[in-house]
């Protein structure tokens, strides 16, 4: 009882400091409340992390089973989020032979790209006007070249989100009929990051790791709802991939129910699972 409580306390704790930021496409309030939703895992590549070493040490595993972990965890994560309020489909349901042909062929038919939250922010008529008076901005995401053999790179701060693109609608037609879907969740990318920003912390070897969930809500009919980052923070002394999942894993996926259910059911939010399916 005492373990349960407490985590119960860490859940509700680590809401409160996580953060999450979103892009809405569509004016209309985003209601999934009995639909049915298809969550795509990210794949294996799009997988970033500071500290893969150190967690394949502690956990005695290889990259590509803490890749599968993690993958596994935020499917999970997000069907126990969600269930309640409407039909969750997974791609882990399903035949691993027909789930690697059904992944490859999505992500063939899927273009990855950066989106600049300075682009898309809304902008009033007397904004839009200035912009148009002033240099037009490059927002394009600047990567490194080599000058006269030597390295030159830019370090680009600005928030970007990782949007998924649909370039052939057949594919979200043919996953529509397989899973009868009125939704498509797209997991774009997950990235564990040391955070540095406090240099007293790290200089005392005291710091925090950010763990960030890029996401992409597309309609059946391929009319992109919106995108986002769900995000929480966990400290650098947390090795311990079961705890990681299990103590930040439910808050990124409580996160993407906020932004995808309505406003007046922030109240009540999703069923807190207390099992622990990751080990």
């Amino acid at each position: 009882m005492r373990s349960t409580l407490l985590f119960v306390a860490l859940f509700i704790c680590g809401i409160i400091q996580a953060q999450h930021s979103t892009l809405r496409f569509t004016d209309q309030a985003i209601n999934l409340n009995q639909k049915s939703v298809l969550i795509v895992p990210f794949e294996s590549k799009m997988y970033l992390s500071d500290i893969n070493k150190t967690l394949a040490e502690n956990n005695t595993l290889t990259s590509s089973q803490i890749i599968n972990r993690f993958t596994t965890a935020i499917d999970q994560s997000i069907y126990y989020a969600f269930e309640e309020k409407c039909k969750v489909n997974s791609f882990y349901g399903i035949e691993d032979t027909a789930v690697t042909q059904d992944l490859n062929y999505v992500y063939d038919n899927l273009r990855l790209e950066y989106e600049l939250v300075s682009v898309t922010e809304d902008k009033t008529k007397t904004e839009k006007l200035r912009a148009k008076l002033k240099k037009k901005e490059d927002n394009s995401y600047k990567r490194g070249q080599i000058n006269n053999g030597e390295i030159i790179s830019t370090r680009d701060v600005r928030e970007r989100y990782m949007k998924a693109v649909i370039t052939d609608q057949q594919m979200l037609d043919s996953m529509h009929f397989k899973f009868d879907n009125d939704y498509f969740l797209f997991v774009n990318q997950l990235d564990i990051k040391n955070d540095y920003s406090d240099m007293t912390a790290a200089q005392q070897g005291s710091y925090n790791r950010i763990v960030q969930l890029h996401y992409t809500l597309y309609a059946k009919d391929g009319v992109i709802l919106t995108t986002g980052i769900s995000k929480t923070t966990f400290s650098n002394h947390q090795n311990d991939i079961n705890k990681i999942i299990s103590e930040n894993f439910p808050i990124l996926a409580y996160q993407i129910f906020e932004d995808l259910f309505p406003s007046e059911e922030e109240n009540t939010g999703p069923k807190v699972n207390l099992k622990n399916p990751w080990k």
